[in-house]
């Protein structure tokens, strides 16, 4: 029989106490910088808040303004073994209430066109405004209700994105399905077990009939479950998680939870918790995971959690505070890598996968010139590796083989101020932007969606991931070169190198062949001022999505390899995809 804790921190596994100890005993002796990663040096910007321009390389290996910095890496041309990226692995997630803002009669073409950019991939429908609107059969459509002309406009849109392969056992996009699971309030006195089945008895099933039925990856219960219920609730939100995973309330369709937040803190203070719910994992899995397996649809049974590296508003805590140095430091990307090794460790011992279901660069809808520039995509692009093959700092050499990760992540989207008032323009942070004028027109591509476009191609689907060491004499800048390598087929090997830092890096590449196919993830300018990290536009190839949300293709460039080395210069901000097709197994 199940008692409820009166405490949100009960008695752990063994394991997870063992883990935390360990930790602290690190903390303890002083081990934790020594086991850290190289922390990220502040850009220099010029006095007039401008940052510098790649120039060309000079004969030191610095750039010719003697910004550059020189490094070294090695693309090893034999088989490896390394992690999986998963299909599907990219995401992105919306608010209920901008449905008809993305997937409304007029803006469903281009967003269609968007979605398949990518190939495959989930789409999430929840965040905050889940646990506020309520599912109402039969009202009018408002930004303020769910109704079944919502989930129409899903359904419409996933037809749309999946034309095609009606026949496949896993569609090429699916969607997740947010529904109100948190205490009753005077804010939201509809929350109830009836609740939820009315949405997916008169809802989902409805909309998602037949073999429709197979993109639904997941009905989710409650949005950041830890904010809703808080510590003196846990007991309740247990008994909850098991009452609403239950058949009779929304079979038959599988079940996502606890879709769990935490604090925006160092790694550090996290593993000496307890803060929120992050320590209840093995509990809360051990409530969800049995029903959930036995509910496993086309994207598997999973659990999912939500991560964020900084806020739009501080609160006193520097350490939340968004700005670009922040977001590309090692120091944010560790507290990501924590949060995703340990999640993840945990799902896998309750055989679950393990979802990053909401991420973004900054909560409360992103932050002004940092969430929309480029270092937004720069930022995205690594964090996708990291959540497919987190490096804990805390054992920095346990997962190089890259057996513990994510199945996936969604990038966030939302109004720029408040819930249901889409007129007021976009968040900050939105990988895709929405029209917010009364026409409801082509959404379009935003600098983070061409960090979904490059790992989609090259990353998403592929085999042999693995972190790849970065030499480098100066590591000032050096260490914000971060490099990645996956196995595109049994002849093509493909190294991602990404620079997070703000001047124009030179890299030689020791790699086999005569040639190499380079493709370039670019911050754009379109002012002409010089801007980098912070300038307002991304280019992939030269190109950008068009007005309708078509993507004119990849334009990869052929490299010349020279005595088995490719030199190269990455800009401010810059990443590359560099495949090669000669090798020895």
């Amino acid at each position: 029989m199940f008692t409820p804790f009166s405490s949100p921190h009960p008695v752990r596994s063994a394991r997870s106490r063992d883990r935390r100890r360990a930790v602290r005993s690190l903390l303890a002796a002083g081990a934790v910088s020594a086991l850290a990663l190289s922390a990220y040096a502040a850009p220099s910007f010029a006095s007039d808040g401008s940052q510098p321009v790649a120039g060309a390389t000079g004969a030191d290996g610095t750039g010719a303004d003697g910004t550059g910095a020189g490094a070294s890496v090695r693309l090893d041309p034999r088989h490896e073994e390394g992690g999986a990226v998963p299909q599907n692995f990219v995401g992105l997630s919306l608010e209920w209430s901008l449905v008809e803002r993305y997937m409304g009669p007029n803006a469903r073409p281009a967003f269609a066109n968007l979605l398949k950019n990518l190939g495959t991939g989930v789409l999430r429908i929840g965040g905050s405004s889940q646990d506020l609107m309520p599912f109402v059969p039969d009202a009018t459509n408002t930004n303020e209700v769910v109704t079944p002309d919502d989930l129409a406009l899903i359904r419409s849109t996933l037809d749309a994105t999946n034309a095609g392969d009606a026949d496949t056992a896993r569609p090429a996009w699916g969607v997740v399905l947010g529904t109100a699971m948190s205490p009753p309030s005077d804010r939201r006195p509809f929350v109830s077990p009836d609740h939820a089945h009315t949405f997916v008895t008169q809802g989902v099933a409805p909309a998602f009939s037949g073999k429709a039925a197979r993109y639904v990856a997941g009905i989710e219960l409650g949005n950041e479950t830890d904010l809703s219920y808080g510590a003196s609730r846990y007991g309740a939100y247990l008994d909850d998680l098991r009452t609403y995973s239950a058949r009779g309330v929304t079979g038959p369709f599988p079940v996502i939870a606890p879709n769990t937040s935490e604090d925006i803190l160092p790694w550090q203070t996290i593993a000496a918790g307890p803060t929120r719910y992050f320590w209840n994992w093995p509990q809360i899995l051990d409530v969800f995971a049995p029903g959930a397996k036995t509910r496993a649809g086309a994207f598997g049974a999973y659990a999912s959690d939500h991560f964020y590296p900084l806020a739009r508003t501080c609160n006193g805590k520097p350490y939340r505070c968004a700005t670009i140095p922040a977001l590309l430091s090692d120091e944010h990307m560790q507290s990501l890598d924590y949060q995703v090794y340990e999640h993840a460790e945990e799902a896998a011992r309750h055989g679950l996968g393990y979802r990053l279901e909401e991420t973004n660069t900054a909560a409360g809808r992103g932050a002004d010139g940092v969430s929309n520039v480029a270092a937004s995509a720069t930022y995205a692009l690594d964090m996708m590796f990291n959540a497919a093959c987190p490096q804990p700092p805390q054992a920095p050499s346990a997962n190089t083989a890259c057996g513990t990760g994510a199945i996936g992540v969604n990038l966030h989207n939302a109004e720029v101020r408040a819930f249901f008032s889409p007129e007021e323009g976009n968040g900050y942070y939105n990988a895709v932007d929405y029209d917010p004028s009364p026409a409801m027109g082509a959404p379009t591509a935003a600098p983070e969606y061409y960090a979904l476009l490059l790992f989609s191609k090259f990353a998403q689907g592929t085999s042999g991931l693995r972190p790849v060491a970065v030499s480098t004499d100066d590591p000032t800048a050096g260490n914000q070169v971060k490099a990645w390598r996956v196995e595109g087929s049994a002849a093509e090997r493909r190294l991602f190198l990404i620079n997070k830092s703000d001047r124009p890096v030179t890299l030689t590449v020791d790699a086999p062949g005569s040639s190499a196919l380079v493709d370039r993830m670019t911050p754009y300018d379109p002012t002409g001022a010089g801007k980098t990290l912070d300038a307002a536009q991304v280019r992939i190839d030269g190109r950008q999505v068009a007005a309708d949300g078509t993507w004119p293709g990849f334009d990869a460039t052929q490299e010349q390899i020279k005595g088995d080395r490719l030199t190269m210069t990455l800009g401010a901000g810059e990443a590359s995809v560099i495949a090669i097709h000669q090798h020895d197994d």
